[in-house]
């Protein structure tokens, strides 16, 4: 579900430091265009005042009044739009750069073709969503609040009026809210879902084509467009519905408040240029909170991606500020609760050993050995590494001393090279000899292709030397030797064994090490 818009911006605040910059610039040129349209609102009031009395002399200064507050509105409007798109660029950048290394880091929770939805065209909306959106809301906040304090000094009648009709708005709100909220949601997902079928068709094609289900498919990917056709008239729908409420609301305050002045201009109980001050302002009470409605479901898409966005970057929020070790560590699981498992394992491994974490599929080991790698959190109890608990450790430098292999392994980069140096500054001979160490001979220019020429023994061999060249601290390995004949499989075992790494092997059967840490159903 997405969040009040006071909730998302408080998390975009949290994600990204950058997002106050753009508040701050949104709402000081906000303040400025609202005290620009008061300063209008007397000018035209006091010149039409004077013209009535016949004072013709006291014209000019209004004039020149007038001129001057449209210049400064003018001005502070014109900048509102290109200011906050210079400022939401670098959160932009910023948003996509945190989105990325958590990618990299834990992997990704979702299809392929839906995280790349994600990182691009959801995170391309979160910044419309700051260049429009948000002005129009803190705009929303201030000037509304601004002008009703004016009209109350000016006449508290008319205040109490537009005040009463005003705080019917936040009813209104809440209640189109609620269908907003699901609508904008649907309708993103069904664009993530439409990203996913379709990546998934095209790949498949071919395979398709051959089965003569390609025409099935393709009727399949019509049905997942009409889903995102239904899901976005549904959120035009509110929009509408949402206009409509605001635009009525707006005409019966300002009629009101017209009829009572009309009658008070009568009896002559207030003055000419307060009432035409007075009813100026009214309706442009109600014009910031209908723009940040409109923008609000213009931004919808905006809305239900930067929840998204959020809860990628933030899953590392709670990590903590203790440095890493710096040499190979002791391990204490302390009555650690993983997945399901109802009773908590207890276990030590000491630093520099080979400790084999055994037991049948669907038992949690996987999700053991994620929980050692700080890439999932257990059910309850502690890992504690040199008496220190691993929550407490900085996430990114545990992430650098860990060797990670995860039980369906994703070689990243363009090259053998690339996935297996990761960035690194590695001679090709240090890359070669690690992997003639895990009897693996290939080009080290070989494209990867997603990992399509290689066999699936091969891609583990590939990221199991990624792990093994940058030296680790820690190696925690899920299935090292799956898919490996017997020469292979005595290669990774003895490469590993070389490691002077506190080292967690995850596999069904019995590895030689200096302990093991059995799981039962």
């Amino acid at each position: 579900m997405s969040e009040s818009p006071a909730a998302l911006l408080a998390r975009l605040r949290r994600a990204s430091p950058l997002v106050t910059r753009s508040l701050v610039a949104t709402g000081v040129l906000g303040a400025v265009a609202t005290i620009g349209l008061v300063a209008q609102a007397v000018a035209i009031a006091g010149a039409i005042s004077t013209l009535v009395a016949h004072r013709l002399a006291g014209v000019t200064g209004y004039l020149a009044w007038l001129l001057g507050a449209t210049a400064l509105r003018a001005l502070a409007v014109g900048l509102s739009e290109p200011v906050g798109a210079a400022l939401a660029a670098p959160v932009r950048r910023d948003l996509r750069t945190r989105a990325l290394g958590q990618l990299v880091r834990r992997g990704r929770t979702s299809t392929v073709d839906a995280t790349v939805q994600l990182i691009t065209r959801g995170i391309d909306e979160v910044e419309a969503l700051l260049v429009a959106s948000v002005p129009a809301l803190v705009l929303a906040a201030l000037a509304p609040a601004t002008l009703l304090a004016y009209l109350a000094a000016r006449d508290w009648l008319s205040g109490v009026i537009v005040a009463a009709s005003a705080l019917l708005l936040p009813v209104f709100m809440w209640l189109l809210g609620l269908a907003a909220k699901d609508a904008m949601d649907e309708r993103w997902r069904d664009q993530q879902r439409l990203a996913s079928y379709f990546g998934d068709v095209v790949r498949g094609m071919i395979v398709l084509k051959s089965v003569n289900r390609s025409r099935a498919a393709v009727e399949g990917l019509d049905a997942v467009g009409a889903s995102l056709t239904d899901s976005t008239m549904a959120t035009l729908r509110v929009a509408f519905l949402s206009s409509f409420a605001l635009e009525l609301l707006s005409s019966l305050a300002t009629a009101l408040v017209a009829l009572t002045l009309g009658l008070r201009l009568v009896r002559g109980s207030i003055s000419l240029d307060a009432a035409l001050v007075v009813l100026l302002l009214t309706p442009e009470v109600f014009v910031p909170l209908r723009r940040a409605a409109s923008q609000y479901h213009a931004s919808s898409t905006g809305v239900a991606a930067a929840t998204d966005v959020l809860a990628l970057i933030e899953r590392d929020r709670s990590a903590g500020t203790r440095p890493a070790p710096t040499s190979a560590p002791r391990i204490e699981l302390i009555d650690l609760v993983v997945g399901a498992r109802a009773e908590p394992i207890r276990a030590r491994v000491e630093p520099g050993s080979l400790v084999t974490v055994r037991g049948p599929s669907g038992v949690g080991k996987s999700t053991l050995a994620a929980i050692l790698a700080r890439l999932a959190e257990p059910v309850s109890g502690s890992v504690v590494v040199d008496g220190v608990d691993l929550a407490e450790i900085d996430a990114d430098a545990w992430h650098e001393r860990v060797g990670w292999l995860a039980q369906e392994p994703v070689l990243r980069g363009a090259t053998i090279r690339d996935a297996v140096t990761q960035g690194r500054h590695l001679e090709d001979r240090v890359v070669r000899s690690m992997l003639a160490a895990l009897d693996l001979d290939v080009d080290l220019d070989r494209p990867l292709d997603e990992g399509a020429t290689l066999s699936a023994g091969e891609r583990r061999r590939v990221a199991l030397a990624a792990c093994l060249v940058g030296e680790p601290l820690v190696l925690v390995l899920d299935e090292p030797t799956s898919h490996l004949d017997a020469a292979s499989e005595a290669a990774v075992l003895a490469a590993i064994d070389a490691s002077d790494a506190t080292r967690l092997i995850v596999t069904h059967r019995r590895v030689a090490g200096d302990d093991e840490i059995v799981l039962s159903r």
